[in-house]
């Protein structure tokens, strides 16, 4: 009778080819086709326009809550409480602002060059204010605690390591900036 049900079941909704995909890692990030496309997937969810704003909120909360001095960096938020930093029109607009860089690093995870460009472009911002690849490397500890958080029982082993090859990548980039930078002092 099993056998007759799947039959059926295939005519109705015939079986899918899985699709596969190139494993050859991309030289600059090295992640795999399919890496790129849990990470396309996974911000599908965090990154949504509906849930963005609480979700780069929260990121920011936990961050500050893990690296207190972290606040420091920002002169709005110094000497400021959790609760009050909960509610900073402020804190909510960086906080976009900043998942909206990581949407734009996403949209750009197939185009290696031009995702170099845009970590290129926020290292020499961050870096004129003094933050350094040290720091990226602790937001990348909280930003994957934050993700697999989010995600619950749909983040996997393969879902975190696309994240952390492609965070990895930012800070190799990240890195590679502050060091032109200060050889130009």
């Amino acid at each position: 009778m099993g056998g007759l049900l799947s039959y059926l079941i295939s005519w109705v909704a015939p079986s899918r080819p899985a699709i596969k995909y190139d494993p050859t890692p991309d030289p600059t990030t090295g992640l795999t086709q399919r890496e790129k496309q849990l990470i396309m997937e996974t911000w599908a969810l965090a990154g949504d326009r509906k849930t963005v704003k609480e979700n780069g909120l929260e990121f920011f909360i936990q961050l500050f809550t893990a690296y207190p001095y972290m606040q420091n960096y920002f002169d709005l938020f110094k000497g400021k409480s959790i609760s009050e930093l909960r509610s900073s029109p402020k804190l909510k607009a960086h906080a976009t602002s900043v998942m909206y860089a990581i949407t734009s690093y996403v949209e750009n995870v197939e185009d290696s060059e031009n995702l170099v460009g845009l970590v290129q472009k926020i290292a020499v911002s961050h870096i004129g204010r003094g933050i350094k690849v040290d720091d990226f490397e602790k937001l990348k500890i909280v930003f994957l605690k934050f993700l697999t958080t989010y995600l619950g029982e749909r983040c996997t082993p393969e879902i975190e390591t696309a994240w952390t090859k492609l965070l990895t990548a930012h800070n190799a980039v990240y890195k590679m900036t502050e060091d032109e930078v200060k050889g130009k002092k």
